[in-house]
């Protein structure tokens, strides 16, 4: 029982940057479905010591260990903000999450070298 709650509670380390984009896609399209593009916008993405994307709606300073991108600094989001304002739909908005994330992963990899190190995709 105790091993369960431990790996659990164990920090999951992103194996390759493939897999801070995923997780970077996933909570995107979580925050713009459950809080909208406006305040996704208006955020800030941090990269952990252990390579985790996390999202604040606050802005945030980088951490000792980490690295902050505030959203509205990427040209990407103003192409997102600009498609939500005209349409809504689902399947456009994904195609704007996308390159939303690229531009994320872009300003992780000039802006930290542990996620520089990582490997593009896992087992690399």
């Amino acid at each position: 029982m105790i091993g369960i709650l431990t790996r659990m509670r164990a920090a999951r380390t992103m194996h390759s940057r493939r897999q801070v984009g995923e997780r970077a896609a996933q909570v995107i399209d979580r925050v713009i479905f459950d809080m909208g593009v406006d305040r996704l916008v208006q955020g800030t993405f941090r990269l952990d010591r252990h390579c985790r994307p996390r999202f604040s709606s606050a802005p945030l300073a980088p951490g000792r260990d980490g690295v902050a991108v505030a959203l509205a600094q990427l040209a990407e989001c103003a192409a997102l903000t600009a498609a939500a304002r005209r349409d809504a739909d689902r399947e456009a908005l994904r195609m704007h999450t996308d390159a939303v994330v690229a531009g994320l992963l872009r300003e992780f990899e000039a802006r930290s070298p542990r996620f520089r190190a990582l490997p593009a995709v896992p087992g690399a």
